[in-house]
């Protein structure tokens, strides 16, 4: 079906649904989040923002160390409607670098400047004072179906409004083939979060000055604690034979992204990656962190073959626990994983009435902290938050010696029913005409000004 004709047909909305199910790693107490499958057309999903609501998945936060049987949901298709629904959430549980980068010299950020300038692609180590943070991989799906953004009246590009407002610094999640069977975009017109939509949006922010960190999902969809499913492509390959896999394709979207001049500032290898990642091979188990090892290995050897200046962050979502935090820290680095930072998902519980999957703000106050103090030589990342943003930011900022090195806000123009989340923009008479919260930017100018970024 047209584009057009999907838009005639069904004015509705952009949003998903996510299921959760507690984590699978042993010893890990309580359940994960994950991530909403985003649609790919104007019919998919619940929404806060109206229209006819696809099928949810039952969120089922918290939970014992044990596997639990995920729950079901995703996004389904609204009656009579075409065949471009969103595809599904899925279930979820619950070190030195250094160099530069040939090519040019990338712009340093200080104050309210950017990582690079357009036309070196950044890339050169140096991080601003404090991230601000969002992952709006989203954008090139609503551009897709004419999304625009405004903000105080004047409609920008969505990554210029937000650093407008303090924002230095965006996220982009990739998979490796979305548009395979059983893949993110299937259904979908393109397929979106590939590697060429990456490569559109990351220039984009570079052109501007902002920072840009990489998240590798190494799948052909979302990846979270409870769905690490490798790329159909990938299917039934020996550890070795992943292993080669993992280090072409990131050595692979490394080098385009440098030739683009959208050198990633930071690389994420693996999303959400508590238990493991491409599993089964690569799953973490009690004190068997060995393949999972391997295949962390080959990704970082790639990122930093092409670009050592590139941080690379590994990410977990136990910002709540602090003892399987530790578990999972003393696997991957007894393992002899070298990695810069520690990335965790902090989701609260949130104004739209969705419970937080990993606590309150206090809870990761101790842990980070904790963390801080029991490993040293790693720095650390909020990689995913919605709710309490204050709260996520002045944890992060108040680290000693600056080694919380600040925040990402998820999707910041959604509110999904099914997934805590307060997002900063709402919108005026369609689903795709976003306009900024004016309260919700408001916070954001002044956490930029007291952290030094304005």
């Amino acid at each position: 079906m047209s584009k057009r004709l999907a838009q005639l047909l069904l004015p509705g909305l952009l949003s998903a649904s996510v299921a959760c199910s507690p984590s699978d790693a042993p010893s890990i107490a309580g359940g994960g989040a994950g991530n909403p499958g985003s649609a790919g057309g104007p019919n998919a999903g619940a929404s806060s923002f109206g229209g006819a609501p696809g099928s949810s998945g039952a969120s089922t936060s918290g939970g014992s160390a044990s596997a639990g049987t995920p729950a079901s949901g995703g996004a389904t298709p609204l009656g009579g409607a075409p065949s471009v629904a969103g595809s599904a959430g899925q279930s979820l549980g619950g070190t030195p670098s250094g160099g530069a980068e040939a090519g040019g010299v990338a712009g340093t950020l200080g104050g309210s400047g950017g990582v690079g300038t357009a036309g070196t692609g950044g890339g050169n180590g140096t991080l601003p004072p404090f991230i601000l943070g969002a992952d709006v991989t989203i954008t090139m799906e609503d551009e897709y179906w004419d999304a625009n953004y405004t903000d105080n009246g004047t409609l920008k590009p969505l990554e210029q409004i937000l650093k407008d407002h303090g924002f230095n610094f965006i996220r982009i999640d990739t998979f490796v083939n979305p548009g395979a069977p059983g893949g993110f975009a299937a259904d979908m017109e393109q397929p979106f979060r590939d590697l060429e939509h990456t490569i559109t949006l990351a220039k984009r922010v570079k052109a501007i000055g902002m920072g840009f960190l990489l998240d590798l999902h190494y799948s052909d969809t979302w990846t979270n604690p409870g769905a690490q499913k490798p790329p159909a492509a990938w299917a039934g390959l020996s550890v070795s034979q992943l292993e080669t896999k993992i280090y072409d394709y990131t050595k692979d979207a490394m080098t385009k992204l440098k030739a683009a001049s959208a050198t990633p500032d930071i690389v994420q290898v693996g999303n959400e990656i508590t238990a493991g990642m491409l599993w089964e091979t690569g799953r973490a188990t009690g004190s068997d962190f060995a393949n999972f090892a391997t295949l962390l290995k080959a990704g970082i050897k790639a990122v930093r073959e092409v670009n050592p200046a590139t941080q690379v962050m590994l990410h977990i979502e136990k910002c709540h626990n602090l003892e399987t935090s530790k578990w999972w820290l003393d696997g991957v680095l007894g393992a002899q994983v070298k990695f810069d930072i520690l990335g965790q998902s902090c989701y609260a519980s949130a104004p739209n009435g969705v419970a937080g999957y990993q606590g309150t703000p206090a809870d990761w106050k101790t842990t980070f902290e904790a963390l801080a103090a029991a490993y040293p030589d790693l720095k650390f990342i909020i990689a995913e938050y919605s709710a309490q943003q204050r709260a996520a930011n002045d944890t992060m900022f108040n680290l000693p010696n600056k080694r919380g090195l600040g925040t990402f806000n998820w999707d910041p123009t959604r509110s999904y029913e099914t997934h805590p989340n307060d997002p900063l923009f709402t919108t005026n008479g369609a689903w795709n005409r976003f306009v900024t919260i004016p309260s919700m930017m408001a916070l954001y100018d002044k956490m930029a000004k007291d952290y030094g970024l304005k």
